[in-house]
């Protein structure tokens, strides 16, 4: 199992696609477009500035919640099955609202009361809960921003509400996050450095980090290893 984490906007599902076709690998896409639970509890959230997203807040982490809670299920059945989001993502994310005042306390407890739940009927056979590998996207606060609005999704838009610009710098729940992780193995990789979406070399290194690091735990055999790096070249 392996999770992309980072901010909006930081390259999670970019990255997702170009390993997965890399290690011929399942992968688990957000694919917020796709879905309209999560999308129309998106155009709710977004629909009034803050007073929408303090309203709508918490039953969208849920939307969220449940969507990575299906996924989850089908990829613990599967070897090195990529997720650009899972259930440690969501929490994030959660957290940020909820320090932000836009979930409250009393939604907040329901929330991770549902999470640990749901983490708790997926663990043990075959999984043990962790990830076995994560990696972690950093990138400039104003950079992630920028790339939201190339996006071009109006609700998602600044000019039309500026206020979305706090809900946007998410950098330092990740930094929280990354800091406090339990024992998974973190891999950073920093976007501002590496730009495996329009530099072929940048790509190229950035596979080979990840792929030898899942060589080095036992998860990619070094024959494959050495076939993935040769049909690169």
């Amino acid at each position: 199992m392996i999770y992309i984490m980072g901010t909006i906007a930081a390259g999670k599902t970019s990255l997702a696609k170009i390993l997965a076709k890399d290690l011929q690998a399942p992968v688990y896409y957000e694919d917020i477009e796709n879905n309209g639970l999560i999308l129309n509890m998106l155009e709710k959230f977004y629909s009034s500035g803050k007073k929408s997203r303090q309203t709508n807040g918490a039953m969208l982490q849920i939307a969220f919640l449940t969507f990575r809670y299906q996924q989850l299920r089908q990829a613990i059945t599967q070897q090195n099955a990529i997720m650009d989001s899972s259930l440690e993502s969501d929490f994030v994310m959660a957290s940020q609202l909820h320090d932000h005042g836009e979930i409250s306390e009393a939604d907040f407890n329901v929330y991770v009361t549902l999470s640990q739940e749901m983490q708790a009927n997926v663990n043990g056979t075959p999984w043990n809960g962790l990830p076995d590998l994560v990696i972690y996207l950093t990138i400039d606060p104003d950079h992630a921003i920028n790339e939201i609005q190339k996006r071009g999704r109006e609700m998602e838009s600044i000019k039309r509400e500026p206020g979305l610009v706090d809900y946007y710098r998410v950098h330092h729940a990740y930094e929280k996050w990354a800091n406090g992780y339990p024992p998974a193995l973190l891999l950073t990789i920093d976007r501002e450095k590496y730009d495996y979406v329009k530099n072929q070399k940048d790509q190229d290194i950035v596979l080979d980090l990840i792929e030898t690091k899942l060589k080095d735990i036992g998860k990619l055999p070094p024959q494959t290893l050495e076939k993935i790096k040769q049909k690169r070249k």
